[in-house]
């Protein structure tokens, strides 16, 4: 079971790093000529502020889903409902304006997503607080997967671009 868990914990680090690599790789793509840009993903631009809001927000839910990790392998369940709850739960804050001006420029199936990941957050606390009494660990990780699920979904079909 800690073999699970810490592959998790590996899992989330790789999707972080890769993300970084992604963006310096496309920044150092915009230094060259012009090529046909082979990521099938769905382009979403955002205005500069907006889509240097939303990254962060982004990384702060990654944040908070490795925060929950840790507290699983440690076995502190209500710990990691409680940063659950703060990183990735409906009330869980954007930013001054709740992130509501980056709505906007979303196409609704990104906005889906983001819904689901946050309702399937709930869920996931439920299942953590549940775990504290009766330890199943299993209802835990796949709670966990349904948010991870919609993350991964979501950045699989958009991608997002820094406009003016």
């Amino acid at each position: 079971m800690q073999i699970v868990l810490v592959l998790l914990a590996c899992l989330v680090q790789s999707v972080a790093m890769a993300s970084d690599l992604s963006h310096h790789a496309q920044s150092m793509h915009s230094h060259r000529a012009p090529q046909m840009d082979p990521d099938p993903r769905q382009a979403v631009v955002f205005p500069a502020k907006t889509y240097d809001d939303t990254l962060a927000s982004m990384r702060a839910h990654l944040r908070a889903i490795d925060a929950v990790i840790a507290a699983i392998a440690t076995g502190e369940f209500n710990q990691a409902a409680t940063a659950a709850e703060k990183g990735l739960g409906i009330g869980h804050q954007h930013g001054v304006d709740g992130l509501q001006s980056g709505h906007a420029f979303m196409p609704p199936e990104m906005l889906a997503f983001g819904s689901a990941m946050h309702l399937n957050a709930r869920q996931l606390v439920v299942s953590l607080r549940d775990a504290e009494v009766t330890g199943d660990l299993q209802s835990v990780l796949s709670s966990l997967q349904t948010v991870t699920q919609q993350c991964v979904g979501c950045h699989d079909a958009f991608k997002l671009t820094r406009g003016q």
